[in-house]
């Protein structure tokens, strides 16, 4: 591993009224083989910013400077075992191409509840599977769980921070999207592990955060899915019919194809 291995690795956690599952999770953070963390603690217990403004305001105290090379953001309640971020970081090393990766999700009875994901819409469902099923070496997946991911800050300062607009859920996804169409690709590393249960924060049931969480996925549906969002931000978007998209495209591509046959 190079030398980047030798600098701290800075981990955001937004925590919400649970001490003793922090407690458990800053004490393996502290029992990390070979890696040495700095631990930022955004405390939504007194102001509830919810997850994204939590974790941007984390990523703006690390990223812009030459300090840290990758950032680690992590649930109160994920408690990473003692290899799993000297193994991410081995990939991020190996592969610089590789902007985003995770361990693999456990639950209390050791089997896997994520080891990649697949839709995001219209709500993320994480990939499961038995142990002795998962791949030897790391592989991409289409989305990174925010519960547990490393970023390259090389690729934060070119990509931006998350999305605030999705408050709460989605943001992770879309992060993960907007990495990969930059040319970042998201991994999974099969031999890091996290103890972390699928459900969480995320199983809150009060009216407002529900609010909030459809307020996400129609959000993210405008941004990725619908188009609704440029629309909204074109001159043009108020004659953006599918028909009217779709003939221009094709217009366009039979353009191409001409151009091609003459060179």
């Amino acid at each position: 591993m190079k030398n980047s291995n030798l600098k701290k690795v800075p981990v955001v956690i937004p925590h919400f009224q649970a001490p003793e599952a922090l407690k458990t999770t800053i004490r393996c953070l502290q029992e990390q083989s070979g890696v040495q963390t700095d631990i930022y603690v955004r405390d939504n217990s007194i102001d509830n910013i919810l997850f994204t403004c939590a974790i941007n305001e984390g990523l703006r105290k690390f990223t812009y400077s030459d300090a840290h090379d990758y950032i680690l953001i992590l649930n109160q309640d994920a408690c990473l075992h003692s290899e799993s971020i000297a193994q991410l970081i081995r990939v991020m090393e190996l592969d610089l191409r590789v902007g985003i990766c995770a361990p693999i999700a456990l639950s209390k009875d050791k089997s896997v509840n994520w080891a990649g994901s697949a839709e995001a819409f219209p709500w993320g469902r994480h990939v499961s599977c038995n142990l002795t099923q998962l791949p030897k070496n790391p592989f991409e997946t289409y989305w990174i769980n925010g519960a547990c991911m490393l970023l390259r800050t090389s690729m934060i300062r070119e990509i931006g921070l998350l999305d605030e607009n999705m408050r709460f859920i989605c943001s992770d996804a879309d992060y993960s999207f907007t990495a990969r169409a930059r040319g970042w690709k998201s991994c999974v590393v099969p031999n890091a592990f996290v103890d972390h249960e699928p459900s969480g924060s995320a199983n809150m049931t009060n009216a407002w955060l529900n609010q909030i969480k459809l307020e996400d996925q129609i959000y993210f549906a405008k941004k990725w899915l619908s188009g609704d969002l440029y629309r909204q931000l074109s001159i043009e978007g108020k004659n953006l019919s599918i028909e009217y998209i779709q003939n221009e495209v094709s217009r366009t591509q039979s353009s191409l194809n001409a151009l091609m046959q003459r060179i």
